[in-house]
């Protein structure tokens, strides 16, 4: 029986909340309870949430119950009401709807009083209402996020504006042919050094060319530009990696007399022995050397050919260049192209193999070599000498 009371009550503070809640959105809710509150039996009244007023001597059986009544508080409340509850039931349908509609009287008195269990129940069941708060959450999600995906393609579709710049930039880059680059994959010396040489020369022609175009046009200030690049590439040293001798190889033989050949052989014996001091001296070997090289180069089967070679050979290693490994290879080039010549080529080897080179078996193999081939008994009885000087004997 009290396990029904209780859930008689429970069911009515449930239907009181419902019922509030719908009263307080038509704005009604406070003319229904005072319309039923007469009707209401007077058994009802003592049901408040606090069990210090209820009429405990009514029921002498409940009174132990009654002490320990405090700790579970919504136990003893339904007992009173088990005799009232026979009367409504006699009563239409529509009355037991608002018989517990009347609980709104007594809870504005409990609010003063320490926090009424019942009350805190009923309470939040109205603040559940706002439930459309997470709805207001998912619906300004959605239209952040929709904005976003339609943005981004224009935004990365609009075109950049090129800076000045860069269409310079690339209009000087569209100008420029590209040359092909040389494979030098495999290339052996002479090849690297032939494209060392061309580029040189290209450089060069290139600069002489460019100082032209700025001269017709009146362009001053680059010409100074230009004529200080030209001043420092005349500067820089043109190491010849190959000579003309190392390029033709010990094959050639002078087979007969060119006139062109042996013009350009007087002219270089001129710059040769050119009596001049130095700095000046170096400049007239360095236009011997050219005369000398073009007559290999241009006339192979020149009769000057071993003659040009030992020249070169003189002056390589004479005491403006003493460039020593020159100086031998032209001399055995005189030799290889004639082995019957009259210069002292490998005398003069010999000695240099000896005094600079430092290799003591290549010069006494050279001074041999003299001493059977030459026809001077003056260099004769050198070579013998400094056979026997190196080796005893």
């Amino acid at each position: 029986m009290r396990r029904l009371t209780v859930l008689l009550a429970l069911a009515g503070l449930a239907i009181w909340g419902v019922s509030s809640a719908l009263s307080q959105a038509e704005d009604e809710w406070s003319l229904p309870p005072v319309k039923l509150r007469p009707d209401r039996p007077t058994e009802a009244e003592p049901i408040p949430p606090s069990p210090d007023d209820r009429p405990a001597p009514e029921e002498p059986a409940p009174a132990p119950e009654a002490e320990p009544a405090p700790a579970p508080a919504p136990e003893p409340a339904p007992e009173p009401p088990p005799a009232p509850l026979p009367e409504p039931l006699p009563e239409p349908a529509p009355e037991p709807e608002p018989a517990p509609a009347p609980l709104p009287a007594p809870l504005p008195e409990p609010v003063p009083e320490p926090a009424p269990a019942p009350v805190p129940e009923p309470a939040p069941m109205p603040e559940l209402v706002p439930a459309p708060e997470p709805v207001d959450v998912t619906t300004p999600a959605e239209p952040a996020t929709a904005p976003e995906v339609p943005l981004a393609p224009p935004a990365a579709l609009t075109p950049r504006t090129p800076k000045a710049e860069e269409i310079q930039a690339e209009t000087v880059e569209a100008q420029i042919e590209p040359e092909p680059e040389t494979d030098f994959t495999g290339m052996q010396e002479l090849g690297l050094v032939e494209e060392v040489t061309r580029l040189r020369k290209a450089y060069g022609r290139a600069l002489v060319a460019l100082k032209d175009y700025y001269l017709t046009r009146g362009a001053q200030h680059k010409i100074e530009w230009i004529d200080q690049e030209l001043a420092a590439f005349e500067a820089v040293p043109k190491t010849r990696y190959l000579t003309i001798a190392e390029v033709v190889g010990p094959d050639l033989k002078p087979a007969k007399r060119i006139p062109a050949a042996d013009q350009l052989y007087t002219e270089g014996l001129d710059y040769k022995d050119y009596p001049a001091f130095p700095p000046a001296k170096k400049e007239y070997l360095k236009n011997a050397l050219l005369k000398f090289q073009a007559i290999i180069e241009k006339y192979p089967q020149s009769d000057k050919i071993d003659d040009a070679a030992f020249r070169m050979g003189e002056i390589y290693g004479g005491w403006y260049f003493q460039d020593w490994a020159r100086a031998v290879q032209c001399y055995e080039r005189c030799w290889q192209w004639n082995p019957e010549t009259n210069y002292p080529a490998r005398f003069n080897a010999a000695k240099i193999y000896e005094e600079k080179l430092k290799n003591r078996i290549k010069a006494v193999e050279l001074y041999n070599a003299a001493m059977l081939k030459s026809k001077n008994p003056d260099e004769v009885n050198q070579a013998r000498e400094r056979i026997r000087a190196l080796t005893g004997k």
